[in-house]
């Protein structure tokens, strides 16, 4: 049971996103169930170290949703299509990019604790991006300030 588990919450969390105004809504992670008996602490198995992965990538992606619908909330007609259009090919660079990178571990067990991995690092970037457009300061011309 428990290694049927855990291929579907590695499925999960490799699947790819459907693009939508809200970058949490079609999600798998944003659907994805934790198993609160793993500890992070120092995981063992290969469902350990995927649920710990799991964790730090949804909670990354929750914080992502909030700040996207933040911002979202605060633009005028045109650039909230301009942020839906960005997001959306941040997604698909995230899923490409990932995708590249953890490569060498496609058929190995590791696989999704590794694509995980990579999206939650990506998230934390896109985080900081996304950050910055909120917070510019009156006049930086590189920002798009609500």
């Amino acid at each position: 049971m428990r290694h049927a588990v855990f291929v579907m919450a590695a499925a999960l969390l490799v699947a790819p996103a459907i693009a939508s105004t809200d970058p949490g809504l079609s999600d798998a992670i944003m659907n994805w169930k934790d198993d609160a008996s793993v500890g992070c602490k120092n995981p063992q198995s290969t469902y350990d170290m995927n649920t710990c992965a799991g964790r730090d990538y949804k909670k990354s992606y929750t914080a992502l949703v909030a700040l996207y619908n933040q911002l979202y909330a605060k633009y005028d007609a045109a650039n909230k299509k301009r942020l839906q259009i960005a997001q959306r090919s941040w997604r698909k660079y995230m899923d490409d990019e990932c995708g590249y990178e953890t490569a060498g571990t496609i058929g190995g067990t590791i696989h999704s604790t590794m694509v995980t991995n990579c999206n939650a690092a990506l998230t934390e970037v896109r985080i900081k991006q996304l950050q910055a457009q909120l917070n510019c300061a009156e006049g930086d011309m590189g920002c798009n300030a609500p």
